[in-house]
């Protein structure tokens, strides 16, 4: 009779450690979609650098807000990216700053610049460059700096 005991007793602790594991995932899980800017934050931001860095202009162009797009078409997007003497070559997320709606990202940019001044062929560094998302519907758009 003491084995049956012993192997209830088992499986009562395992029962247990099941439940609680199974509670502290529901816990975690509800804590993680009450951020201000989740992941899907963190993707869109990181998406639209690494989609300019490659020249994939379709993608960056649907990651900027619809009001920027209701005013700038896509073609006048591309002119402007094109026609810049800086050219991007990296892009590293730092860190953000976020309220319910709003958020800044901000990115280590390396960037060139060729023949920036006389006697010089090339220019290259990085900057601290701060994005702006703003949440709309739903969802995260970028928007440029006016």
């Amino acid at each position: 009779m003491k084995i049956f005991e012993i192997i209830k007793a088992r499986n009562l602790k395992h029962a247990v450690s099941f439940t609680l594991l199974a509670l502290l995932s529901l816990v975690l899980g509800g804590c993680a979609g009450t951020s201000p800017a989740g992941d899907s934050l963190l993707e869109r931001a990181q998406l639209r650098w690494d989609s300019i860095l490659s020249r994939d202009l379709d993608t960056a162009y649907s990651l900027y807000s619809p009001g920027y797009r209701s005013k700038h078409s896509r073609v006048d997007f591309e002119i402007e990216l094109r026609t810049k003497r800086v050219k991007w070559t990296s892009a590293e997320y730092i860190d953000r700053e976020c309220s319910e709606n709003r958020c800044l990202v901000n990115f280590n940019v390396g960037f060139t610049v060729q023949r920036p001044v006389p006697g010089l062929d090339e220019f290259k560094s990085s900057n601290l460059i701060q994005d702006t998302w703003v949440k709309t519907r739903g969802e995260w758009w970028y928007v440029p700096p006016k």
